[in-house]
């Protein structure tokens, strides 16, 4: 089964709430964020100004360049579509970082290794929404088995 992740961009209201889930969810230290609210302005539009915030994460690719650079081969994709880290082969020698296309990997260097999104695995399978999900104020993350239909959204994984 693939998992879907979007982001109703009409609802970001960049109140960083997905950021501290994450980081609470994977007792993550301060440093590596799983999860990243980018915002985009403020900048100039017809009418005024315009001020978006857009969550980045793993997009958990169909052909991982970060599984394909380690070279101790500690990231793979599952069955599920989820691209997981082993942190027992993982190294720490950081190929995997400078491989993603995205810049989405994060490295702790607490724990000396590469770390990144891995969809609240542990959640899903218990029937849980991803932390970044449950915990979103305005709605903007929805988490689906089935692409998203009818809104101005974009897919993240």
């Amino acid at each position: 089964m693939a998992y879907s992740l979007f982001v109703d961009l009409d609802r970001c209201i960049g109140c960083y709430a997905c950021e501290v889930a994450c980081k609470q969810e994977h007792g993550l230290p301060v440093g590596p964020r799983w999860i990243r609210v980018v915002r985009d302005g403020p900048r100039e539009t017809e009418g005024g100004l315009t001020l978006d915030f857009h969550p980045r994460m793993c997009k958990h690719c169909e052909e991982p360049m970060c599984a394909e650079v380690c070279p101790e081969q500690a990231i793979s994709k599952g069955t599920s579509g989820l691209v997981t880290i082993d942190p027992g082969l993982c190294t720490g020698c950081g190929a995997c970082v400078e491989g993603c296309p995205f810049g989405l990997m994060a490295f702790d260097r607490e724990a000396g290794k590469a770390s990144k999104c891995d969809l609240c695995g542990e959640r899903i399978a218990r029937g849980l929404e991803p932390s970044c999900v449950a915990c979103c104020p305005g709605k903007a993350l929805l988490f689906s088995k089935e692409p998203a239909r009818g809104r101005r959204t974009v897919r993240l994984v």
